[in-house]
């Protein structure tokens, strides 16, 4: 299997890396491809989050059970590159 190219790493961080700390271990992307790749791997995590709540099958549903789980992991990992954690209103 061919390696991922840098943009599909960016574009798709939750299939190439296992946790947000993997990615943060990638010495190939610099903190600000390692921050756009943590705030896209967050967004698909809430909206898996959201439709999962709402009853609405994802496309990859039953795959990642864990997506809330990876969110505490996403925010402790932006927090190491020294973001703070923006907090999302309640719907």
């Amino acid at each position: 299997m061919a390696h991922a190219t840098k943009a599909q790493r960016l574009a798709h961080p939750e299939t190439h890396y296992r946790t947000p700390d993997d990615l943060l271990r990638d010495d190939t992307l610099s903190a600000e491809e390692k921050k756009k790749a943590l705030d896209v791997w967050e967004q698909d995590a809430r909206q898996m989050l959201t439709a999962s709540n709402e009853g609405m099958p994802g496309s990859n549903e039953g795959e990642k059970t864990n997506d809330h789980h990876q969110l505490g992991q996403i925010e402790r990992a932006k927090e190491t590159l020294g973001e703070r954690p923006t907090h999302k209103p309640a719907h």
